[in-house]
């Protein structure tokens, strides 16, 4: 069961967020906050897997929120909430060591996909914030470079050089050893890109990959 907080001062967007993820079965809301000092508390008390916070808030903004979670927790990973595009928040965000930056006008469905990623280890960004974020730090990359879209989802660089094995024809353990990670890991990494894009076995990855030009 993945544990999350959610942190946002509209009452109206946290009862909504509540209602989203209490209809998937791997999603428990342990606790909500309306602003960042309550949300930094609530997560020391509860220890939560992600947190979801919003960026604009009363006494404590996400920012800020962030960097002291990420301090005192640094295995709860974050995803910032945000409903607008602003180059110095998602800079922020970013290098305060943000696990996600999405929008809040994504679909439901993307939400709890975004959810799930995280809590595997893959960073999630709405695509005009990992360009963003990207240009700042290199400014010599192309805009597709490093990463998958999906929806209004990026997906890490790791996933792409899986992706690319699994069209080989690799085997999760040639493919761990290929990219030095553990064979678990790859196991994981796998089964997520199958849950995220609806694909029943590593045939349909491998034409997918190809069809959307990632590999």
């Amino acid at each position: 069961m993945i544990k999350v907080l959610i942190a946002d001062d509209q009452t109206l967007f946290r009862t909504m967020l509540e209602t989203v993820l209490a209809s998937d079965n791997e999603i428990e809301v342990i606790g909500t906050a309306a602003n960042g000092m309550d949300a930094v508390q609530l997560a020391l008390k509860y220890k939560p897997d992600i947190v979801l916070l919003d960026i604009q808030m009363p006494q404590k903004n996400g920012i800020e929120a962030l960097g002291d979670i990420k301090e005192k927790l640094p295995k709860s990973k974050i995803i910032m909430l945000t409903t607008f595009e602003n180059v110095e928040s998602i800079i922020a965000s970013a290098n305060a060591g943000a696990d996600g930056y999405l929008l809040k006008n994504m679909k439901p469905d993307i939400l709890i996909m975004a959810i799930k990623c995280v809590y595997n280890g893959i960073v999630m960004i709405h695509k005009e914030s990992y360009d963003i974020i990207f240009a700042s730090k290199s400014g010599a990359h192309t805009k597709n470079e490093g990463r998958i879209e999906f929806g209004d989802i990026s997906f890490d660089r790791t996933d792409i050089r899986i992706m690319a094995q699994v069209a080989d024809g690799r085997t999760n353990k040639e493919i761990a050893q290929i990219l030095n990670y553990s064979e678990g890991t790859i196991k994981n990494r796998i089964s997520n890109i199958l849950s995220i894009t609806g694909l029943s076995d590593r045939t349909q990855i491998s034409v997918f990959a190809l069809k959307n030009n990632i590999i």
